[in-house]
């Protein structure tokens, strides 16, 4: 099964590859992110510190999640439920080092190929990226396609403080974030949408909102503990108000 599988994820990337080259409209983001992990010395380096997160977004859709690193080390995890939310760092211990991945996803218990989801992405030393399934959805709500978005998450230095960083990829509408009622995350985001805010490290509760209107909470996430030189990662997920809910996670940052 891995033999079959880096065979297909190899053939994939050169395929993505040699696209990318053919048509400059869309290599800006591939090829500046492959600029920068190679810039790096990460291309056949020595392993080093990075950090790479997995979220279940879609739900009603019970998934395994393959994760190839470099073309043959493969990863699995079964039955992977909506709402999962998995720092690949704690699940695989020793697995996440630079180098280039390839995500794919299927409905549980299905083969491995071809996927219902896939992403590829490059991870650099230093780095923290998070996969996430989740639906589209327009500024009123209006629901799209599923689809596996990359993200990159800043992880830079707090001094002490804590970094909370907001991902809106939920079917909703636009909506804010607040922390302690007044303390504004982000007054307004929808879908597809990253907010960041440095605050002083603390346990705040947090309530999601109409957008500009602290006032008006349309779920209250609770009490969230933001730690000192740690960023936060927080992704919104589901569909309001059914299946609507926010997801955590923690990750250190630089200092």
């Amino acid at each position: 099964m891995r033999h079959r599988i880096a065979a297909a994820v190899g053939a994939v990337l050169i395929a993505a590859t040699l696209a990318v080259a053919a048509n400059p409209a869309g290599a800006s983001t591939g090829a500046a992110e492959r600029h920068e992990w190679m810039q790096s010395g990460a291309w056949g380096a020595r392993p080093a510190s990075a950090e790479l997160s997995l979220v279940h977004g879609v739900p009603g859709l019970p998934v395994d999640i393959y994760v190839v690193k470099n073309f043959w080390v493969v990863k699995t995890l079964k039955d992977v439920q909506f709402g999962t939310a998995a720092d690949l760092n704690t699940v695989f211990p020793g697995f996440v080092t630079p180098g280039v991945y390839f995500v794919e996803i299927v409905p549980a218990g299905a083969k491995a190929l071809p996927p219902l989801l896939s992403a590829w992405l490059w991870l650099a030393p230093g780095q923290s990226k998070s996969v996430v399934a989740y639906v589209t959805a327009d500024a009123t709500g209006k629901p799209g396609a599923p689809t596996l978005g990359v993200f990159r998450n800043d992880v830079s230095a707090t001094g002490g403080q804590s970094r909370v960083i907001v991902r809106h990829l939920a079917v909703a509408p636009t909506v804010g974030v607040y922390a302690a009622g007044t303390v504004a995350i982000t007054p307004a985001f929808s879908n597809g949408d990253t907010a960041t805010a440095v605050v002083p490290a603390a346990t705040y509760p947090v309530t999601v909102t109409a957008p500009n209107a602290p006032g008006t909470v349309l779920y209250d996430v609770g009490t969230v503990p933001l730690a000192p030189d740690t960023a936060t990662l927080a992704f919104a997920i589901g569909t309001y108000p059914g299946t609507f809910t926010v997801v955590a996670l923690a990750v250190p940052t630089v200092h």
